[in-house]
């Protein structure tokens, strides 16, 4: 089977380009040469920019298609008349973004959606080509643009588009740091401060789990969308786990939100895994996940994600992490 991953040699992108390969698949990546890392033997890199040019892939075909990295609806239909003809699947990445708004439990995908308005649109045109690729250029935009991808490739393919609403990856190599922040510290020891209540609900799963069900999907003949996170579980099961596989002393003190912001610490980009304390946010980590259980995700345990970010981490210590608590602030919510 002929694969092409598009954003390859991303952290999601990355993952699904090396599943194609144990699973017998020929790769081809599309990537505009700005991220390096490890790529499978045998695996073509294609170089082109879906938001520049596209004229590399013109004589290409290709069985599936994995497209990691879409933030407006144009950079689909670029690719798509392109490569869309022939193909016998196309696995968008999206994001539970797309939701906009978590008043209640266990959303399902026949939730109603809200797609991009006209400013949106006017947003993603706006964005300079250079940073077009970042997720982070679209700002608040980001959710609504994920919808009108999703609509866009399933306008186009129909039954052959697949559409995975991803929750929060979690590996080594996670460019967010928001696991590994927390597996580093735990790893250093001491008091820390955490988000109480300790057993607040979180989900996460790991890029490897993803990037296979992505693969089982296109090679079962899947089609719609899926929610594709982990189970839910509390922040104190995954926090305790990380202190026994790093046999650290770290110790925590769960502080109240209304503490953690009096010490000016911000949640979701300081304190990781603390959803934002808003009525609109307090379920963003309890989407129900049935529909892709049922077809096959399956999730690996917390331990093997945990040890495999620590033994990465630990390589990499000199690495600055680009979320986390400043020292100063965790010890104003410890007084």
């Amino acid at each position: 089977m002929r694969t092409l991953v598009v954003g390859g040699t991303g952290f999601l992108g990355g993952a699904i380009a090396e599943t194609a390969a144990g699973a017998g698949h020929e790769v081809t990546i599309l990537s505009r040469g700005e991220t390096r890392r490890d790529l499978p033997g045998g695996t073509r890199v294609i170089h082109g920019d879906r938001y520049g040019s596209l004229k590399a892939l013109r004589n290409e075909r290709f069985d599936f298609v994995f497209d990691t990295c879409a933030f407006s609806p144009d950079a689909v239909e670029n690719l798509l008349g392109v490569v869309g003809a022939d193909l016998g699947g196309y696995v968008l990445i999206s994001s539970i973004s797309a939701y906009g708004t978590f008043w209640k439990p266990r959303l399902n995908e026949r939730e109603p959606v809200p797609t991009a308005s006209g400013a949106d649109l006017a947003l993603a045109r706006s964005v300079p080509q250079d940073r077009r690729a970042s997720a982070a250029a679209y700002g608040a935009s980001y959710g609504p643009l994920k919808r009108a991808c999703e609509i866009s490739a399933q306008d186009s393919l129909g039954e052959r588009a697949i559409v995975l609403r991803v929750g929060l990856l979690v590996g080594a190599g996670d460019y967010t740091d928001r696991l590994t922040w927390w597996v580093r510290r735990i790893d250093e020891g001491g008091v820390i401060a955490a988000p109480a209540p300790h057993n607040r609900s979180i989900q996460l799963i790991d890029a490897r789990d993803a990037a296979e069900f992505a693969v089982h999907a296109a090679i079962s003949g899947c089609s719609g969308i899926y929610n594709v996170t982990g189970p839910e579980m509390p922040l104190s099961a995954v926090l305790d786990e990380a202190v026994r596989i790093s046999a650290s002393d770290a110790e925590f003190v769960w502080v109240s939100e209304e503490k953690l912001a009096n010490a000016g610490i911000d949640a979701w980009t300081e304190m990781p895994l603390m959803a934002p304390p808003v009525p609109s946010f307090r379920h963003f980590m309890q989407v129900d996940i049935d529909k892709a259980h049922r077809d096959g995700l399956r999730h690996r345990p917390l331990t093997d994600t945990l040890d495999q970010i620590l033994h990465w981490d630990r390589q990499n210590r000199d690495r600055p992490l680009k979320c986390g608590v400043p020292p100063q602030k965790q010890a104003a919510a410890l007084r």
